[in-house]
């Protein structure tokens, strides 16, 4: 293909030009001078053979079969119809008004979905409903606290400690205290949903043990029996597969193919769906005002999560449900109300990339580096698109993974192709596991202190989703 002729030619480019080498000493200019000839005279005319190719290829006319998914493209944090339309704010609150029920899902940790999540229910505060608020990362027990804290009786700084945030759910606090004081400002009631994850891990445990494995809920106590939902609603049919489909993704002791491994992960796929669809009825019922339930994309999209279970617990009600778009296929059956939202990651390293759309393919952009920081050192800077990474081409921010996991256990350097402008270099970020040269102690604030990395991945590479600023 001639696009593969074009890019390989600059990548053979880029390799002979490093970013960090750009402040290289002036004895070197002069033969510097000479390469930088000889490659850009090389890398002109690979890029005119290239242009001259696509030219001929641009003569077909346009497909016009093709359907068109989205009729714009968003900046994060737009709203789109079901129909991949813009959907203004004012549209989307007049589209969930007569809705009982509003389901949001999230990424967990991720900041666009978590400000979505914000400004959603900022609007719905101001429907003529009312609004109530229940939440997935709050273990339904907690839900005092939050009553507390909404009527002012904890103050923000120690809410994290009082709903034992790190034991019961673990994501950055700070990416959700936004949230939390959206719902003080609002004087939103609000509640827990989730069942507490030592019943849930008491519950995995019977599930698997030959002795309980055929009546696993009867083999707890009766405390933890009390703190389960009064019906655990099964999976319907067509949610097979996509459970199935999910246990494999997360395959480090899990098998897909074992009959008890895969009843045990319906099993609590149902314990949790069933649980929070059952908490958020009760808000409803409590309330009388709309209930707003913000939980992983996994229990919202397609509603066969909760949505299913409230249909039985509340049947009649309306649902709508919104959820994160990250660029990729585009299903108008996920949702009807659709958040743009690309994935961003923020690595130890001092730099934050993001997905963004680019025609039909997504590219990896460089949103962020930290002043000091060991991409800075190496020369990253926003505004640079990231071509490779490793020997791998840079398709979604997942490569960086592979990328790293493969310099971790080859004890080499990171090394990533960028571009800037019109020019390419390559960006030599050193071994993973050393610190940046300005901050030998690394913060462990909440800010910083990194999720767990992807499987494979080595700790330097560890990521969390970009904070709010």
């Amino acid at each position: 293909m001639p696009s593969d002729i074009l890019s390989r030619a600059l990548a053979s480019a880029c390799r002979s030009r490093g970013a960090a080498r750009l402040s290289a000493r002036s004895s070197a200019r002069v033969s510097a001078a000479r390469l930088t000839a000889r490659v850009t005279i090389q890398a002109t005319g690979a890029v005119l053979l290239g242009f001259l190719l696509a030219l001929a290829a641009c003569a077909r006319p346009a497909p016009v079969d093709q359907p068109m998914a989205v009729s714009f493209l968003p900046a994060p944090g737009e709203f789109l119809t079901d129909g991949g339309d813009r959907l203004p704010a004012e549209a989307l609150l007049a589209r969930a008004q007569n809705a009982t029920y509003v389901l949001i899902g999230e990424a967990h940790g991720q900041h666009c979905d978590h400000e979505a999540e914000r400004r959603v229910l900022t609007l719905l505060a101001h429907g003529k409903q009312g609004l109530a608020v229940g939440l997935e990362m709050v273990p339904a027990k907690n839900s005092a606290t939050l009553e507390d804290f909404v009527a002012g009786k904890i103050a923000p700084e120690d809410l994290e400690a009082r709903l034992d945030w790190a034991r019961t759910w673990g994501h950055p606090f700070p990416r959700y205290l936004p949230i939390f004081l959206a719902l003080r400002e609002w004087k939103l009631p609000a509640a827990g949903l989730n069942v507490p994850p030592e019943v849930i891990r008491r519950l995995s445990a019977a599930a698997m043990d030959n002795a309980t494995a055929n009546d696993p809920v009867a083999a707890l106590s009766a405390e933890d029996q009390a703190l389960l939902p009064r019906q655990i609603i099964a999976p319907a049919p067509e949610q097979l597969a996509f459970l199935r489909e999910v246990m494999s993704e997360h395959a480090k002791g899990r098998n897909a193919d074992d009959p008890k491994q895969i009843a045990r992960f319906q099993l609590i796929q149902s314990v949790w769906d069933s649980a929070m669809a059952e908490a958020a009825v009760r808000l409803r019922q409590t309330t009388g005002k709309q209930v707003a339930v913000l939980a992983g994309t996994a229990h919202v999209e397609g509603g066969l999560g909760i949505a299913r279970r409230i249909r039985v617990l509340d049947p009649g009600a309306e649902i709508l449900l919104i959820s994160p778009w990250r660029g990729d296929d585009f299903d108008p059956e996920d949702a009807q109300v659709r958040v743009y939202c690309p994935i961003s990651f923020e690595s130890r390293m001092g730099m934050v990339l993001e997905d963004r759309l680019s025609g039909e393919e997504a590219i990896v952009v460089v949103t962020q580096v930290r002043r000091g920081s060991r991409a800075e050192a190496a020369g990253l800077r926003p505004g640079d698109v990231v071509t490779r990474a490793g020997g791998y081409r840079m398709r979604s921010l997942t490569t960086l993974h592979f990328a790293g996991s493969d310099a971790y256990k080859n004890k080499s350097s990171l090394k990533l192709t960028i571009s800037r402008g019109n020019a390419c270099y390559t960006v030599d970020l050193g071994p993973l596991g050393q610190q940046s040269p300005q901050r030998q102690k690394p913060e462990t604030t909440p800010e910083t202190k990194p999720e767990a990395a992807a499987p494979g991945a080595p700790a330097a590479l560890a990521a969390q989703p970009a904070a709010a600023k």
